[in-house]
């Protein structure tokens, strides 16, 4: 979005935009120096105020001028140290940039008193989060980078050195940061205790998540206290310098950081958990996945965007995590990741799965021009998001997959296995043979027949539940114990529990139980009953449907309303039951 109502800006955004990444890129290529704190103090307050540009907050002259004085300022500090080439000609070009906007966006915009924005943020009234996270209004400090010193150091790293600080302090402060403190542990510890197991049902997240919220709550009263001149923490300061207290990749330390950040209103906010982002550890980036999918602030769908843009393939995976997740879709970032050259195996897949949430029209000829792909499971994946669509193209393609010969090709499993899990979740009746004769012959992929719910596929998973048992191979069968109860009901047993005998017997007994109440006219099942629609959504809603089926069932549902309803199974359980109520009264208007 650019700048509102104001003639000749329509370039705006793009240009700060542009220079602030200039910016974050110097920034990041100084951080291990220590010999650059000046210079790095005033690239973090030339980010800080295009931040604030870029999310249409000042728009005053004052800060068009501090934009001016922080580019001289740049300068300056750049001339006292001795900088290799790079490095200096990114520093000098970022405060060429910077003094070009400044000089662009002067006189475009109304005067403004500064600080206007910082003291109504002051003002605003704290709302509690339920169910959700609110979008706390806090002023932020310009972004700050994390060292590689302060991240290996055995002692004296800044964060240690911070908290350290904190318990020395006296009196009203001390009590504030101790507080805050159990806020950050708690947030760490509940951001992970709400990620379930898959044997766990879905809903036991709920007390966890108000507990999440009832924190970041509390650090937004610590931060903005009802006296002016009582103390305040330091909000994000102090969470900076509780992630980078400890030297090895914590999860629950740096979801505390991005996902409270992720829930101020605040642009400059998301700055701070991009520079985080650029500088972790890949083992912490599923916290970044789940803060920008949990997160309240309005800045995270245009920061999602802006890193798609990313050269390390593993941060694009990130954003379309998130973005999947959120339910957010950009043509332009699906176009170009498509279109992209040698993009990763992993940012292709998503790339897909991205397109597929566009408009059927824009999305069918960008998916479509992949089944011709060299690379099968590329191929694969764009036909199955065509069957998503409702687009013909789709099945088909998967349907001619699996009638070629199989072979060893690890990309051509990876395409059969993909088309097996389409077509099953597809369930039509005529593709009943074809599935059969794949699942026998992939031990992994034949629970996936209980997904497609033909009644003649029980003879196979019979067999395949017998083999299992005879190898000892318990977990595989109670998978495909599990998928005869999807397609029959009832409790099929399981040869772990049971010695040889018992289990035949109490098979044979599930068998004849099956046969007895099996329709004559031989319907697609689902848990002993015809399949309807209606079916995916009485499981996704209730209270003990196993989180690990719920991925599954979401991506059901997307096929049966052609991608017309959104699924987060990780999300909030509030929006998730929203979402369920808002897919219930659309499902018979889609089948």
């Amino acid at each position: 979005m650019m700048l509102q109502g104001l003639p000749g800006t329509t370039s705006t955004r793009p240009l700060l935009e542009g220079v602030r990444s200039a910016l974050e890129d110097s920034l990041l290529a100084i951080a291990d120096r220590s010999d650059t704190a000046e210079l790095a103090e005033a690239l973090r307050e030339g980010i800080a105020l295009l931040t604030r540009l870029v999310a249409d907050e000042p728009r005053d002259l004052d800060a068009l001028e501090a934009l001016s004085r922080t580019s001289t300022a740049l300068k300056a500090a750049r001339e006292r140290i001795s900088l290799d080439e790079v490095v200096a000609n990114r520093i000098e070009g970022a405060a060429r940039w910077l003094a070009d906007a400044s000089e662009r966006l002067r006189g475009r915009l109304p005067a403004r008193a500064l600080g206007a924005a910082a003291e109504a943020t002051q003002n605003e009234e704290i709302v509690a989060s339920v169910g959700v996270p609110r979008a706390h209004p806090v002023v932020v400090p310009p972004p700050r980078v994390l060292s590689r010193e302060e991240a290996t150091a055995a002692e004296g790293a800044r964060g240690r050195a911070l908290l350290a600080a904190s318990r020395g302090a006296a009196g009203e402060l001390a009590q504030i940061r101790a507080l805050a403190r159990d806020c950050f542990e708690d947030i760490a510890s509940l951001g992970s205790l709400r990620r379930l197991y898959d044997h766990e049902p879905w809903v036991d997240a709920g007390p966890f998540e108000q507990r999440l919220l009832d924190n970041l709550d509390a650090l937004v009263a610590l931060e903005r206290p009802l006296d002016p001149a009582a103390p305040s923490l330091g909000l994000v300061e102090s969470l900076f310098a509780y992630a980078i207290e400890w030297v090895v990749p914590d999860f629950g330390r740096t979801f505390a950081l991005a996902f409270t950040l992720s829930c101020l209103a605040s642009e400059t906010a998301m700055r701070w958990v991009v520079l985080a982002l650029r500088r972790s550890h890949p083992r912490t980036y599923p916290a970044f996945v789940d803060a920008f999918a949990l997160g309240s602030n309005e800045a995270i769908d245009r920061t999602l965007v802006e890193l798609c843009r990313e050269d390390d393939p593993a941060l694009v995976e990130v954003a379309l995590s998130a973005m999947a997740r959120r339910g957010r879709v950009d043509m332009a970032s699906a176009v170009l990741l498509l279109m992209r050259p040698s993009p990763s195996p992993a940012v292709l897949d998503k790339a897909i799965d991205l397109a597929a949430r566009l408009p059927a029209q824009a999305a069918t000829p960008l998916l479509a021009r992949l089944l011709d792909s060299p690379d099968p499971d590329t191929g694969a994946s764009a036909a199955a998001a065509l069957t998503t669509l409702g687009d013909a193209r789709g099945p088909k393609h998967l349907r001619a997959l699996l009638q070629r010969p199989r072979t060893d090709d690890v990309a051509a499993l990876r395409a059969r296995r993909i088309a097996l899990e389409a077509l099953c979740l597809l369930g039509s009746p005529f593709d009943r043979n074809l599935l059969g004769t794949e699942a026998s012959l992939d031990r992994e992929g034949l629970p996936w027949l209980g997904w497609h719910g033909h009644p003649d596929h029980v003879p196979v998973l019979i067999e395949g539940i017998r083999r299992a048992a005879a190898n000892g191979a318990f977990d595989e069968a109670d998978r495909i114990g599990q998928a005869l109860e999807r397609i029959g009901g009832g409790s099929a047993p399981r040869p772990g529990a049971l010695a040889g005998g018992d289990f035949e017997e109490r098979l044979a007994a599930w068998l004849r139980a099956f046969e007895e109440r099996r329709p004559l006219d031989n319907p697609r099942m689902r848990f002993g009953q015809p399949w309807t629609p209606s079916a995916i959504l009485t499981e996704l809603t209730a209270r003990g449907t196993r989180q690990g089926e719920r991925p599954i069932l979401a991506r059901e549902l997307a096929l049966v309303t052609r991608r017309a309803v959104h699924l987060d199974v990780a999300g909030w359980i509030v929006v998730q039951e929203r979402a369920l109520a808002a897919a219930r009264d659309a499902l018979p208007r889609q089948t």
